[in-house]
């Protein structure tokens, strides 16, 4: 019975497609023609025994998911009876069927069909193709479920087994694997290893994440792993702009200007950024780095901004890092041609095009809001309830998660814009339709005229909340949501929630939220940060920006090296940063989720996923050549 569905539903595809053709010459007829095999398959398989039947029915699953019918793909491989099958027809059913699985975001079920013991134990008897494949897909779910390490390691072992193409895009890939792995997890991983290729890869990743605001010590290590390791496959291509180390210590400014709110309503934002920014420049000479002649420079002092900018380019500045305000940010979107780099500590995104030489490094929620889309799709939600406040904004990073949301192919089903605490309460029941639940029971018993049992029932299309609140109001919002029949949908956020530091007390109340935040306030606190929390008074409410001085600093000699390499990031303490075409830095963040009171890092899934889905092409399908 199922088979005949299936039969009709597939005789309904080949109509919409314009019927039939025997000598296709078109995509369209290419397609048909392609559909009226998987018709003729499944005939063929309805009149067959195992496992012939089996066999055919595999057959038709794997064209079926070429052309993206996942739905009737699935369908099949539901039916067919896979342990029936050789171990040849067994390993592409394995890959088909995981393939389907983590289109649907179940990676950790992918991991175990691809590690069933009948396929492990016997991989070696299969040919070389659905061996790279089997690992492929291995290394693919491994990063897609965070385990980094296990990922690359899949990946260091089938690299001489690749053609020369796949090689290049498979130690990209091994490369972004290692750099979502923390510098002490990697040095510990360094230690337990035997050596070989992929002592020399975790040894390459330290000493690119590990000296961050010192050139010169990078420069020294980076030259002798490449005399060590002289026949490695990353030095064929050094990853991540490595191959320019030289030149940037060599090139690096001698002199650097901070231009930031010293006194004023902004101060102590601008002194943190200082401070930072200092902290990172003596440490780095204590180290016996390199480090540029600082002046700084108060834009509050001073009426005339591009006067002040002009004068400590005159003085010897040669790279400027402000302002801080986006008001004085604009004055050198309208100065054109600016006479040297200049790392605007904000954004502006609705002024034009930037010069040439001006880039933009702020903590913008937006970007945030964007690897919370990523996050949350990759984890397989695909309808969003949106918790947000009204005003500026919370409209610009809705909107931001909106757009990203829905550009993945995700759905927002609805905003609830709240004022206060006031109404809490009421916007969540009316975005939840808690109230046409209620009124719909009240109709029930006018009909039957006598009380009935009632319980309400929120609306059922939405899978996921992405929450926009400050840490006291989250700490309402949550229990709301509870309260409202909504406790068993997971709940994303951004940094704006967590107050950066532990409250257990207070946090209880949000325990389960997801968010992101930077590396400065969820890892344990480095030498250079319980430095500025001793010393400083107040530093606890400026965490955030002593880490954007920090990484203006490790930021200002490396500008070139994002420019000149696509994949090159700045491990940086208020994230993973990258430059895109418009010269602005976007920070990637960690991931957290308060447990037990306390914020806690939880593993993200690499990146980007477009290197995972495309790097098996080119790797031949031996099924036909196979049957």
């Amino acid at each position: 019975m199922r088979t005949t569905l299936l039969l009709i539903l597939l005789s309904s595809m080949l109509v919409a497609c314009g019927g039939l053709s025997t000598r296709p010459s078109s995509p369209e007829q290419q397609a048909l023609s392609k559909a009226e095999r998987i018709q003729g398959l499944l005939t063929e398989a309805h009149g067959s025994l195992s496992p012939a039947k089996e066999r055919m029915q595999l057959k038709a699953a794997t064209l079926l998911l070429e052309e993206e019918q996942r739905h009737l793909a699935q369908q099949i491989i539901n039916q067919l009876q896979p342990d029936l099958l050789p171990l040849r027809d067994y390993a592409r059913y394995v890959e088909v069927s995981s393939e389907l699985l983590i289109q649907r975001g179940e990676y950790q079920e992918a991991r175990l069909l691809l590690e069933t013991p009948r396929l492990l134990e016997n991989l070696d008897t299969l040919s070389q193709t659905r061996q790279l494949t089997h690992a492929l897909l291995r290394a693919e779910v491994f990063a897609l479920l965070g385990s980094h390490i296990a990922s690359a390691q899949q990946r260091i072992y089938i690299n001489p087994l690749l053609n020369s193409k796949n090689q290049r895009s498979n130690r990209e890939a091994i490369w972004n694997s290692l750099m979502y792995v923390s510098t002490a997890d990697l040095l510990h991983y360094q230690k337990t290893s035997f050596g070989g290729e992929y002592q020399g890869w975790l040894e390459l990743a330290v000493i690119a994440k590990d000296n961050q605001g010192d050139l010169e010590q990078q420069l020294a290590q980076l030259q002798s792993w490449q005399q060590q390791w002289q026949d490695h496959p990353a030095n064929q291509e050094l990853p991540g702009g490595l191959q320019l180390i030289k030149e940037l210590a060599a090139n690096r400014p001698q002199q650097v200007a901070l231009l930031l709110p010293l006194t004023g309503k902004l101060a102590p934002f601008g002194k943190a950024v200082r401070d930072g920014f200092i902290a990172a420049l003596y440490e780095t000479r204590n180290r016996g780095g390199k480090v540029p002649n600082l002046k700084i420079y108060n834009t509050e002092n001073h009426s005339d901004f591009m006067a002040l900018y002009q004068q400590a380019i005159t003085e010897g500045a040669e790279m400027i890092i402000g302002p801080l305000e986006k008001h004085r940010l604009s004055l050198l979107f309208d100065a054109g041609d600016l006479p040297v780099p200049t790392l605007g500590l904000n954004r502006i995104t609705d002024y034009g095009d930037a010069p040439e030489q001006l880039f933009q490094f702020g903590l913008v929620p937006q970007d945030e809001a964007s690897q919370v889309a990523d996050i949350a799709f990759l984890e397989n939600h695909r309808q969003a309830l949106i918790i947000a406040p009204k005003g500026d904004w919370g409209d610009k990073v809705s909107q931001a998660f909106s757009e990203r949301w829905e550009a993945l192919g995700g759905k927002t089903i609805k905003r609830s814009l709240y004022t206060g605490q006031a109404d809490y309460s009421n916007s969540l029941k009316d975005s939840l339709l808690l109230q046409e639940s209620e009124d719909r029971s009240k109709r029930i018993r006018r009909l039957i005229g006598e009380p009935i049992e009632f319980l309400p029932r929120r609306r059922q299309d939405i899978d996921m909340v992405f929450m926009l609140a400050r840490p006291q109001q989250a700490r309402s919002l949550k229990p709301l949501l509870e309260y409202h029949y909504a406790g068993d949908l997971p709940i994303y956020g951004t940094s704006r929630l967590y107050a950066g530091y532990e409250d257990t007390r207070k946090d209880r109340d949000i325990n389960g939220i997801r968010f992101t935040d930077m590396p400065w306030v969820l890892r344990k606190p480095s030498a250079m940060q319980q430095t500025i929390n001793t010393e400083i008074k107040q530093s606890k409410q400026y965490q955030r920006m002593y880490a954007l001085g920090i990484d203006s600093f490790q930021l200002h000699p490396r500008l070139r090296q994002l420019q000149e390499t696509a994949n090159s990031r700045v491990y940086g303490h208020t994230g993973r940063l990258k430059l895109n075409e418009r010269n602005e830095i976007e920070r990637q963040m960690l991931f957290a989720r308060f447990k037990r009171n306390k914020a806690t890092i939880i593993p993200t899934a690499t990146e980007t996923i477009d290197l995972i889905l495309n790097d098996r092409e080119g790797v031949t399908n031996d099924w036909e050549m196979a049957n």
